[in-house]
């Protein structure tokens, strides 16, 4: 049901987090070189994160503000930062084009079935409720792409996180989760084929909690006009997750 809270239900506020990779150094190759895993000199943490709203954030993301630009990436490039001592992903940064997005969307999906995001394990059949009045049925998490396949994104451990369903696609709309930024770049590049959007994923894990509660998403276009940062929420309304190993309950 649409009434139900799920951010007083969830899990308690993230106090202190680790977000990987904002201040880290990375060894950058040309997408059709194939992406690139580099080092971080070091992690950033922030307290300024939130707990999922149903309310608040009913398509599982809020803006947070402007864009956080604070890596020199060239223009075809993607990057992953190599899987902690934990193994989990950390952050993913690029430079989308046009040329990307379209080779991306072309590009058949390689089998994932062997790659396994840290927490992955305790995955089965639920039932969602959707904004849109719609239920979704199927499995509560998915392999979720830091950098889609459509931005130019590739299939490997280090560009996947243990996501819900609605935290990487909301309601399938477009609209919704991390498909929501990926929309955005897709539709401006679409519409500005000569530039560029700069793009980057950070999951954010609190402690040693091997699924992360979210997911912060800088892009800014070549022209500024697009410039957003915003959290994704890696929740579905009426589970409750634990994420320190994946495993979950209905609430």
């Amino acid at each position: 049901m649409r009434g139900r809270a799920f951010g007083t239900l969830a899990c308690l506020a993230v106090v202190a987090v680790v977000a990987f990779g904002r201040a880290g150094s990375w060894y950058l190759a040309p997408a059709s070189q194939g992406s690139s895993v580099g080092e971080q000199a070091s992690d950033t943490s922030r307290t300024d994160l939130t707990t999922w709203d149903e309310t608040s954030s009913p398509d599982y993301y809020r803006v947070v503000g402007a864009a956080v630009v604070d890596e020199d990436v060239d223009a075809g490039v993607v990057s992953y930062a190599p899987l902690d001592s934990l193994g989990r992903a950390g952050r993913a940064v690029a430079r989308v084009t046009s040329a990307m997005v379209e080779a991306g969307v072309a590009r058949k999906r390689e089998d994932m079935e062997g790659i396994l995001p840290s927490g992955w394990g305790h995955n089965e059949k639920v039932e969602i409720d959707l904004l849109d009045g719609s239920t979704y049925h199927g499995y509560l998490f998915n392999r979720s792409h830091l950098i889609a396949k459509s931005l130019g994104g590739s299939e490997v451990v280090e560009n996947l996180i243990t996501g819900t369903r609605t935290q990487n696609v909301g309601a399938n709309d477009g609209r919704g989760g991390m498909a929501y930024p990926e929309t955005l770049a897709r539709n401006w590049l679409r519409e500005n084929p000569e530039g560029s959007v700069w793009y980057s994923a950070t999951p954010v894990y609190e402690g040693d909690e091997l699924v992360p509660r979210s997911v912060i998403v800088d892009l800014r276009s070549s022209d500024g006009s697009l410039d957003l940062e915003l959290e994704v929420y890696n929740a579905a309304q009426g589970y409750r997750i634990d994420y320190s190993d994946g495993t979950f309950s209905r609430v």
